[in-house]
């Protein structure tokens, strides 16, 4: 850990600047196997006993499996497969099981992120030698100091769609097995394929039978029309069932099909371009889905459109209260529309607790198409940005383990505004985006690979908007040069600071705490690289300045008196360093209050200062 103090952040309207932040981690000590299951095991799952023993037999062996859809098609049940399988032979994984999505480019973060906060890991920054570790070997050393350490683990890779990017972060050690799901055919020949097609005729009819079982007993022959129509696909026969279990009983499944048969062409004839992506089956769905959407309440479609916004990850439904009053919904709306949509299995509730849903991508890509011409889409979008740069908000500069769980399910859907919305996000608001939200959350768990790109892309987009030369462009380049000392990048980061230094002089003036801020951070790179005689003019300075401008009683000058001593402190400057310490020290309790972090870290700064006064006596002895 990093001895110096943390001032946190200071976040004026939509700007932020990080001062010198520190992680506040501790060591942890062995847990028990984690066991993750993202999707609750379905009490309608119907055959594929062929694929669950093919699944069994072949991770008995060191070798990646794979469930791939026939043809690339989605709504076959790979994902339901590979959650049938975890559920059902979790006994046979007393390492753990690890389900990851592996959507996109961010598989090695969310390895990382495992190991960080569900192993509780301290994954390393650098190597025995000082070096900086890419996020490739930040993965080689989350699988080899897995908890526990021993034991066969299950790592399911969830909708696999670039192998190659993959391959990379897989794990090399036997007690592995890889089961990776995805629509991709034909991978590698050292992966074994398990290809999913639709259902069986008579497995379709099971799991019909399971949703509906008095009208297949009544309709036996229509019953199997039906599943051929749909294509034997269980996303369809699941909407249809759940559409079904609403009627009355003099619904008949005759009714049913043929009501789908005449959705299905006005589907063609109204969006024909969509048509021609669908196979057979997935056009079955989408008749389904339509007949269950035209019965929704008109509320409850519209809330139906703002979930299709949110990332394919886990929703949580405290998310959709939040966008109520911003959207004028009644709380007895949004319940309805939970409800509503839940029942036709337009939402699954997921396996962490009762307020998390999931949306199957075939259905948020329908949902999407209705938003897309609802008139809607800007006013839903807006909405949802504010909700997550209202979360992002509340993300510390000080993030202890309570807060990362507390936050990180929401980081997904920022990643989703960071890449999708950004053109309904105020220009305030941009470092709330990509500084506290993305940027920090990662930098202030030590995952400074992860947080680069979003403090990178943070000063793109801020020029973009702003030009050049706006203090804010200049906020966002002192950040990005922390992060980079922080990786021991240290030309990149003294460049980026004397231009942030630079415009701040020149755009803010030579007396502005920003200023004093710019100053304490170059000084405290010049400290991390052992040049102190250039790191003390330049703290000293900061701390004239910060006295000068924001008074004595500040928390700002406790930390660059606390930088000051930690100065002194390594050059064997001992006297001076402890009465700095102390004077910080009595700052901080003042201003903050006793439980403060600061005023923790203070207590360590000084702890580790009388160690190491103490060994210098008895060195001495």
């Amino acid at each position: 850990m990093n001895i110096e103090n943390s001032q946190g952040i200071i976040t004026t309207g939509g700007k932020v600047d990080i001062h010198n932040p520190t992680l506040n981690f501790s060591p942890h000590s062995p847990i028990q196997p984690v066991k993750q299951f993202p999707y609750r095991d379905n009490p309608n799952f119907v055959g594929r006993e062929a694929q669950l023993t093919a699944l069994q037999q072949q991770l008995q062996q060191p070798e990646i499996v794979a469930i791939s859809a026939v043809a690339g098609m989605g709504g076959v049940g790979k994902t339901e497969l590979a959650s049938r399988y975890s559920h059902k032979h979790q006994g046979e994984y007393p390492g753990g099981i690890c389900w990851l999505d592996a959507r996109g480019e961010n598989l090695a973060g969310a390895i990382v992120q495992f190991a960080q906060n569900d192993l509780k890991l301290e994954v390393p920054q650098k190597d025995v030698l000082g070096n900086p570790l890419n996020l490739t070997q930040q993965v080689a050393w989350c699988w080899q100091h897995w908890q526990p350490p021993e034991g066969l683990v299950l790592v399911i890779l969830d909708d696999v769609t670039d192998l190659a990017h993959c391959r990379d972060f897989f794990p090399t050690s036997n007690r592995f097995r890889i089961l990776i799901t995805t629509r991709l055919r034909h991978l590698d020949p050292n992966i074994r394929e398990i290809p999913l097609d639709v259902l069986s005729e008579e497995e379709a009819l099971q799991l019909l039978t399971a949703l509906d079982v008095k009208r297949v007993q009544r309709e036996p022959e229509t019953a199997q029309e039906l599943c051929k129509w749909l294509g034997y696909l269980p996303l369809g026969i699941e909407l249809v069932g759940r559409y079904l279990a609403k009627k009355p009983p003099q619904w008949t499944l005759a009714k049913i099909l043929e009501r789908l048969k005449t959705q299905s062409i006005e589907d063609e004839a109204l969006n024909q371009e969509l048509y021609k992506t669908l196979s057979t089956a997935q056009r079955g769905v989408k008749a389904a889905f339509e007949l269950s959407w035209q019965e929704l309440e008109p509320h409850t479609q519209e809330i139906a459109q703002f979930l299709s916004l949110f990332a394919p990850s886990v929703i949580a439904w405290e998310w959709v209260e939040a966008a109520a009053s911003q959207l004028s919904w009644h709380t007895e709306d949004v319940e309805t529309a939970n409800w509503q949509l839940y029942e036709r299995h337009l939402i699954n509730l997921v396996e962490d607790g009762e307020q998390g849903y999931n949306i199957h991508p075939l259905i948020r890509q329908f949902l999407q198409t209705k938003l897309a011409v609802s008139g809607q889409a800007e006013k839903l979008q807006t909405a949802f940005a504010d909700i997550f740069v209202a979360i992002a908000q509340t993300i510390p500069g000080t993030l202890t383990l309570e807060k990362i769980n507390s936050v990180k399910d929401a980081i997904p859907q920022l990643v989703e505004v960071a890449e999708n919305l950004l053109h309904v996000v105020s220009d305030d608001n941009l470092m709330l985006v990509f500084v506290v939200g993305l940027g920090l959350f990662y930098k202030e768990q030590g995952l400074y690979n992860l947080a680069a790109p979003w403090l990178e892309q943070c000063v793109s987009e801020l020029k973009s908007r702003l030009g050049a030369e706006h203090p804010d462009v200049a906020t966002s380049l002192n950040n990005l040069a922390r992060l980079y000392d922080y990786q021991g990048r240290y030309k990149e980061a003294e460049s980026l600071y004397l231009q942030a230094l630079e415009m701040r002089q020149r755009l803010l003036g030579a007396e502005h705490p920003d200023v004093a801020t710019s100053l304490s951070n170059l000084a405290t790179l010049y400290h991390h690289q052992g040049r102190y005689e250039q790191a003390e003019p330049l703290d000293l300075q900061a701390l004239k300045m910060y006295k000068r401008l924001l008074g004595a009683e500040h928390p700002y000058v406790a930390t660059s008196l606390n930088n000051l001593a930690i100065l002194y402190h390594h050059q064997g400057r001992y006297k001076e360093a402890e009465s700095l310490y102390l004077q910080a020290l009595k700052i901080y309790k003042r201003l903050l209050g006793a439980e403060h972090p600061d005023v923790a870290q203070s207590l360590n700064n000084l702890a580790t200062y009388c160690v190491r006064k103490l060994n210098l006596c008895i060195c001495k002895l």
